[in-house]
């Protein structure tokens, strides 16, 4: 009885963070620009793309650029960069960011002060790909705010995203940094598109 209640409350507390994300399925226009997510709708099975949730950085004429922000991996920071013993301000595996420049790193983190070069999709959540901005935050010790490490991004030529979205392909929402930085990555899609007892049964499988 003891084991139920227990495995009751873990569920419960997945749910609390899943469920947020379940406001994706209002039917409210959310304009396509940087600060949105996209979420690739069930029928997407690219598999760069399949399940994902996209942060889109910068969109324009020249075309649009967009993290990953649900496929952790199992590689570590202290892998990928020997010189950090320990990062500081940051979860310490690296995130697939998408499919291009796989082989760089780039970083999402929030900020009270606007960093030089750093791009501002959305509040006080900042991207850059410099080695100097991602060392620094991996170095200092910041416990009010966060960083997560990508490798790769998802990237678009001019259009290509509109006609994407106009094929079925993704649904836009609206953007929040709590979701950018749950501890739950892997339940943000399912939560989307799938029914509370589904999401219990899929996080126990």
């Amino acid at each position: 009885m003891r084991r139920l209640i227990v495995v009751f409350m873990i569920a419960a507390q997945i749910l609390a963070v899943s469920m947020p994300a379940a406001g994706f399925n209002s039917k409210k226009d959310v304009p396509l620009k940087q600060g949105v997510f996209l979420v690739a709708k069930p029928e997407l099975i690219d598999l760069n793309f399949i399940h994902t949730v996209i942060l889109l950085i910068s969109h324009g004429k020249d075309g649009a650029l967009g993290l990953i922000i649900n496929r952790p991996t199992e590689i570590t920071i202290q892998q990928v960069i020997p010189d950090i013993k320990e990062p500081k301000n940051a979860v310490p595996n690296i995130y697939f960011g998408g499919p291009v420049n796989r082989n760089n790193l780039f970083v999402l983190f929030t900020s009270d002060k606007k960093l030089e070069g750093a791009l501002n999709p959305l509040g006080k959540v900042y991207f850059s790909g410099s080695k100097d901005v991602i060392l620094s935050l991996l170095q200092k010790e910041d416990k009010k705010n966060k960083a997560r490490i990508y490798a790769g991004y998802a990237g678009w030529l001019p259009n290509q995203l509109e006609f994407e979205i106009k094929r079925g392909s993704w649904i836009i929402a609206e953007a929040s940094e709590e979701m950018l930085f749950s501890d739950f990555p892997k339940n943000i899609w399912p939560s989307i598109f799938k029914r509370p007892e589904e999401i219990m049964a899929w996080n126990f499988k």
